[in-house]
């Protein structure tokens, strides 16, 4: 039962971190000023608004990939959330330095602390082997 209950969180886990993802970068793709305004980021110019929309196809793809995670095999899931937990560990530090440095405004810092969050949780959970033990 212990076993049913961690697939079904790490199912649901994967189910809404990539919903989020995946609308994120939608959003980016199709109104990547909104989402910088929710999130109280000043905009850069116009013309580098486009680039925010490439990011959110990237963005997306992060979250529509957790979708691999939610069929039978396992094996799929642990890697999923290892791959993840690695873009998300490398957006973490790519956004701390440019806040750092000055590049970026301190709003970033809510990104950065988010995929943070989220890849120690998956981090975590990898090293405790839940995935593995769902396998069985």
């Amino acid at each position: 039962e212990e076993n049913m209950n961690r697939l079904m969180f790490l199912k649901l886990w994967s189910v809404v971190m990539g919903s989020m993802d995946a609308l994120t970068g939608l959003l980016l793709v199709i109104a990547p000023g909104l989402v910088l305004h929710l999130l109280r980021i000043e905009p850069p110019s116009p013309d580098a608004l486009v680039f925010l929309s490439w990011i959110g196809i990237f963005v997306m793809a992060v979250g529509l990939s957790y979708g691999l995670a939610l069929g039978r095999d396992c094996g799929r899931g642990e890697t999923v959330w290892a791959f993840t937990a690695l873009v998300r560990i490398l957006v973490a530090v790519f956004l701390a330095v440019k806040i750092a440095g000055g590049s970026l405004e301190l709003a970033w810092a809510l990104v950065a602390l988010s995929d943070f969050v989220v890849a120690v949780v998956q981090i975590v959970i990898l090293r405790k082997g839940w995935w593995r033990e769902a396998r069985r």
